[in-house]
């Protein structure tokens, strides 16, 4: 086989990813990802859509393990859309709070729309360029035609979702008609990832994959999809784990209910004794005092006193019953 048609171990390819959120459809794009920063070196990488920060998240840290001079821009409305839903300002928050501890010195999280982003970059300065947002194919296709101005000659551009097609997700289409236009590679798994090679001067080693894609698909596209597998189990793993935290919590709270409930019950049976020691001094007292007085007004006390007595014992047993 010739050399060109062949894979070389990358040291990128045992990859793992430090910030992992939900949704993590992105998982198996990981090495991947890691990859292509490592080898494109991008002097300005930005992504359309970052939601939780999965994606942006492995680029940033790809980055930084690799030393490089990359300045990284995440652009977001971080409101959310028909897609990924709509969402309140925590998002945002937990976002920015991870990105700023950690990658501010060559990293932006831009919050407005994508179009109003186009004003920030110089035309043809973009080396990578991830889209992710909505995903129809008006919207997917208008992102790619109003930043193509701003990509330069060594530009890859990222499509994620390209193999879901429910839901009104229509970046297959817009893919299949960019494929017979550009280079590429295009990934099945973790909902499908198209590798577009824009530029002209694209780096030679993504050249060189992109040629033994064409080749031999399965090779490139089976064994990057093996090593997300990895980082998707990994992904399982976790959200089995909080899982089971989590029913642990609810059974911690619910044992800590009973407690309560048992000291509630043992304090009210307390209070129903006492109430009842209570009620047996005042039948002896009323015994007492009819043995000694024969008046009207004497008479009628036991009467008024016993009703009284069921009136309190009523009392009682609905509190003790409504515990």
């Amino acid at each position: 086989m010739n050399q060109s048609h062949t894979l070389t171990v990358d040291k990128t390819w045992l990859f793992e990813p430090r910030y992992i959120t939900e949704p993590d459809s992105w998982a198996g794009h990981t090495p991947f990802a890691a990859w292509l920063v490592s080898n494109q070196k991008p002097d300005r990488l930005v992504e359309l859509g970052t939601h939780t920060g999965f994606s942006y998240g492995t680029f940033c840290q790809a980055v930084s393990e690799n030393a490089l001079p990359t300045q990284c821009f995440a652009v977001d409305t971080w409101q959310g859309d028909e897609h990924a839903g709509n969402y309140d300002d925590t998002i945002y928050q937990q976002v920015k709070e991870w990105h700023d501890e950690r990658y501010s010195g060559f990293s932006r999280l831009m919050r407005m729309t994508f179009d109003d982003a186009l004003a920030h970059f110089e035309m043809k300065s973009v080396d990578l360029l991830h889209i992710d947002g909505l995903h129809t194919y008006e919207a997917v296709k208008h992102d790619f035609d109003t930043w193509l101005p701003k990509l330069s000659d060594r530009a890859v551009v990222l499509f994620h979702d390209t193999h879901v097609r429910d839901r009104g997700f229509a970046v297959w289409q817009l893919w299949d008609e960019l494929t017979k236009q550009y280079p590429h590679i295009t990934f099945a798994h973790s909902s499908g990832l198209g590798v577009l090679l824009v530029g002209k001067d694209v780096a030679p080693s993504v050249k060189q994959l992109a040629n033994t894609y064409q080749h031999s698909p399965e090779l490139v596209s089976g064994m990057f999809a093996q090593l997300g597998g990895r980082i998707e189990n990994l992904c399982e793993m976790r959200r089995q784990r909080h899982q089971n935290e989590a029913r642990g919590r609810a059974l911690e709270e619910r044992e800590e209910m009973l407690v309560l409930r048992d000291n509630a019950i043992v304090t009210l049976e307390k209070t129903v004794r006492e109430q009842q020691q209570a009620l047996q001094q005042g039948r002896h007292l009323l015994t007492t005092a009819e043995s000694t007085s024969h008046s009207p007004e004497s008479i009628s006390m036991p009467a008024e006193s016993e009703a009284w007595q069921h009136s309190l014992l009523a009392r009682i047993a609905k509190k003790l019953y409504s515990r």
